[in-house]
Order: structure tokens, then sequence, then C-alpha cells
């Protein structure tokens, strides 16, 4: 009986390096001992196997000749690997503009974020912190046109980007003693407004940087007023690169960012720029998208994409609402090679055109944006109220459908109704009744302890405008928002050095009665004395 022991099973990892024509034998009967010339000759047989897999290992091998077989490839690989590859991982900045003229935003909205970019690029050197801040509905391409203009003035973006809440272990070396603390995220908001600023990174080569905060710390959203007002003032005195805060036009309560942070005295103190973005137009819109299918027919997205035919661009437009974002993701899947065709719907039209005949539209059935009615539209139909020309005088519009298109946020809308109610109304029997039921919506808004109480209010508010309004005036007359109150008394810095009234025990009731009146005399005539010397 011989020695030599056969394997039965040849081993599934013996070769790494195989085609299914490869004559190659494996000896798994015995191993080679360990000498110079065997060990020579198996690095020379392993230089050999890797440059020539079909050549055979060893001639005075015995064993089974066996075909290897690349378990790993399958039948499906030939089909995948014919499959394209997108040019990037992220499909939406294959469609991103990188020039002005690619933008999907009125003309003179970028002329005004270019003459801001002007105004930092002409203030470098003497203030450096220049503020701005962007408003608008959500896809109104505010983040696109900061990006292609800061490309164009040659600045480097470093954008705000809320960290994920992760314990740090206090430990010395390797041993930990157990102790554990989260980071704050104030600390971190400050440390970027001011690092960020001041220093570069080595890996870039623009020396100009652009500090961008669009989703703002969760610290800010609750009473965060104060808090940030003293960040705003630290950074307009150690900053030294613009800054830029984009906020998107939010319904639900609380939320209102730019109403909450950014009140009017903060942006004259520090001189902010406002620009408010509106929605994008159907027109330009249209424009946009024959830019995106003629970017889904070049060659390397020919094969993805196929064409979408006019009425389902035209829906999309239509189903959008101004929304370029929504109407990019529409027409992405929409256009997929392999996917169905997307239903489309027919609109209403409840108003018979007399001239030439207004072409139909449609939308898409199931995907679009859940948005009825905007805040113009919904002021518009409660100060002046259409009625049905039947006998029972029923309005047109519903009271209850407006209110409840804005039952997420009833407190900034009864606000808008209070601030524009006057100049609609003719009669003044109308203005008491339509100003007592303004009256009740606000004194439910009161009720903290059930929220359901608000909806009500706005209800009240709304139906007792549209029916207290008997002969509504016609005409334009612009809509103005809401003014916040300051309860704070006016004190000046001459008064506050004077008696140091910011640092006294005196309450404000006292100091509005008793004090104001004699500081105001003495620091007039304090005033005119120094003015005399």
């Amino acid at each position: 009986m011989s020695a030599r022991k056969k394997a039965w099973v040849a081993s599934a990892f013996s070769q790494l390096d195989s085609t299914p024509k490869s004559t190659s034998v494996i000896d798994t009967a015995t191993p080679a001992r360990r000498t110079r010339s065997s060990s020579t000759v198996g690095k020379t047989t392993a230089t050999t196997r890797a440059r020539k897999p079909k050549e055979t290992l060893d001639a005075s091998a015995v064993g089974t000749p066996t075909t290897i077989v690349d378990l790993t490839i399958t039948e499906d690989d030939d089909d995948k690997r014919e499959l394209p590859a997108l040019a990037n991982d992220n499909w939406m900045e294959n469609f991103a503009p990188s020039q002005s003229d690619e933008l999907a935003i009125h003309p003179k909205k970028v002329e005004e974020l270019r003459d801001w970019l002007r105004h930092c690029e002409a203030m470098r050197k003497k203030y450096p912190a220049q503020m701005c801040l962007l408003t608008g509905p959500s896809g109104a391409g505010k983040t696109a046109t900061l990006r292609v203009l800061a490309q164009e003035f040659n600045y480097q973006i470093q954008e705000w980007i809320n960290p994920v809440d992760c314990e740090v272990v206090n430990a010395l070396g390797d041993q930990s003693n157990g102790n554990s603390y989260v980071g704050s995220q104030l600390e971190a908001f400050k440390s970027f407004l001011l690092r960020a600023s001041r220093y570069k990174s080595l890996l870039d080569k623009q020396n100009k940087r652009l500090l961008l905060v669009e989703d703002f710390p969760n610290f800010l959203l609750n009473d965060g007023q104060t808090i940030f007002e003293e960040l705003i003032d630290e950074y307009a005195s150690y900053g030294k690169s613009p800054l830029v805060f984009i906020v998107a036009d939010s319904k639900s309560r609380g939320l209102n960012i730019s109403y909450k942070l950014f009140t009017d005295q903060l942006k004259a103190k520090h001189r902010i720029t406002h620009i408010s973005f509106n929605s994008i137009a159907s027109t330009i819109m249209q424009k946009s998208m024959k830019r995106f299918c003629s970017l889904m027919q070049q060659d390397q997205n020919k094969a993805i994409y196929k064409v979408p035919t006019q009425s389902v661009v035209d829906s999309i437009v239509v189903g959008a609402q101004g929304d370029i974002r929504n109407a990019l993701i529409n027409l992405h899947f929409g256009s997929l090679k392999g996917v169905p065709n997307i239903p489309v719907k027919q609109l209403d039209v409840s108003v018979v055109s007399k001239g030439r005949k207004r072409k139909a539209q449609s939308t898409l059935k199931f995907i679009g944006r859940d948005e009825s009615i905007t805040l113009m539209h919904a002021l518009g139909r409660v100060f002046n109220p259409k009625y049905n020309e039947d006998r029972e005088k029923r309005l047109q519009h519903s009271p209850e459908e407006i209110a409840e298109a804005f039952s997420t946020e009833p407190k900034n809308f009864i606000n808008f109704i209070h601030a524009n109610y006057l100049p609609h109304f003719r009669e003044i029997e109308d203005v008491v009744l339509a100003s007592n039921d303004i009256a009740l919506a606000d004194l439910l808004l009161q009720e903290y302890r059930d929220d359901s109480l608000a909806v009500g209010a706005l209800n009240v508010a709304v139906r007792g405008c549209m029916v207290a309004n008997s002969s509504p005036i016609s005409g334009w007359m612009p809509v103005r928002g809401p003014k916040r109150l300051n309860n704070q008394p006016q004190v000046t810095p001459l008064e506050q050095k004077l008696l140091g009234i910011g640092f006294a025990g005196i309450p404000k009731a006292k100091y509005a009665s008793e004090y104001s009146s004699f500081v105001k005399s003495i620091a007039a005539k304090t005033k005119e004395e120094f003015e005399s010397y």
C-alpha cells in the first residue's frame, strides 16, 4: 500500500486565477519539503502561475486533472455588466446648473445676489463679516443660485451641517474612568462661525471663503432668539468671511425661522441684506424642463432615460406649483427606462374664456405638491368674498377649506388678517363686526391647554371677515406683514450712563411713570452743558 494519500475533493480556494479552459493540475497529496531548492522552485512556480495561468504547475505532480470553475461568476453577470453606470452617485448633480444662464430664477433676483457679492468684494478689508438672508418657498433655487454665483466670484463655500449627538468618554490613554458627556451644539456652532471664517483648509486652493447656514441647529428653534443675537453680535466683531443664511418658508407652527430669529431690529443693526425668492414661473420652468430633457439624451444618459412626451412634461410643470426640485424628481422617475408611464388627469376649468379657446391643462394623478392654496390667494378670498348667484347666496370659497389650509399655523394667518383687513371695508358697521370676531379669535388663541381651539379661532376670524364685509372695496392693495411690537423701554445710551438704568432694580412700570421724565430732562440739560463747553 502506498504511503501517499490521495485527496478525494480538490480545494475550491487552491486556484484564484483560473478560466474554464484551464488545464492546471493540483497536487494536494504531499506538501513539498522546505529546502532551498524547493523554496526557489516554489517562488518560480508562483511567479509563473501569476503571469501565465494556462500553464501547468508541475509536470511530476501526481493527481487528477480537473477543470477549475469560478463560483463567483453567475450567468446574470454578463447582463449586469452591460448596464451603464451613472456619471455621479448623486444623480441630481448631473442636472445642476453650472452657469448663471442655466438658472431657473428670475434675472432680477440673480442680479440682487450678485450685487451683494460685489459689495462683499468691495468691503472685504474694512468690513469682511457681511451677512445675507435668503428666504423663499421650497424649491425656489436659493441654494443653486448661491453656489453658481459663489463659483463665479471664486468663493469656497463652507457649509454648516448639524453633527450627530454622540457621547464623548473621558479617558486617560486606554483606561476610561466611566464618565461621559455629550458635546454642546451651541459650542460647535459657535466654533464653526468663528473658526471657519478665519482659517482655511490646507487642501483648499482658494483663499476666499463663504459660510453657508441652511440647516439650523436645534437649540435655535425653541426660544433661541437671545442666543442667536449674541452669536450674530460676536460674528460681526470677529468674523472674517461673508455669511449667508438660507431659510425656506414653512407653514408649521414654531418653524418660521425668518420671522422668529431675524427680527427687524437685528437686520437693521447688522445691515443684513434680505433677498426674498419667489416660486418659479411656469414659463421659466418649461425652459428648464427642455434643458433637463436635452441632458437626458446625452451619450452617458441615453441608455438610462427615455424621451418623455410633451403632455407629461406639461403635467409635471402644473403639478410642481413652482417647485423646481419637485419637477426634476418627477421628471427623473417618469423618464427612467422600464418604468411605466406616469398617469395624468385633466384639470377642471371653472371659468370659460370668451376669447380664443384655452388649452386643456393636466396634472399628475398621484404625484405632486401637497399644497392647496397660497397665502396671498387665501387673503384675497377673505378680503374680497364672492357669492354664488342663487337664492341662498352662498360663498364660492368655503371658509372651512381656507381655515383648513392654514391649520398648522393659525396665529400667523390671523395676524395677517388683522394687519390688512381695514382698507378693504367700506362701512364702519362692518368694521365693528369684523373687529369683534378678530378679538374673539385672539382670545381663543391665548388658550394654551388645548391646541384645537386655535383652529376654531382661525375659522372664526376667516368667517367673520368674509360675512361682515357686505360691500368690499375693489382694487389692488399691497399686503403688509404683521409688525412685531417692542415692549422694551427705549433708553438712550446717555440715560443709561447717567443713572445706570440697565443695571438698576427699577420695575418697567415705575420707570415709565416716575423716572423717565426726570431722566430725560437731566440728560438734555447735561447734553447742553457739554455742548456749551
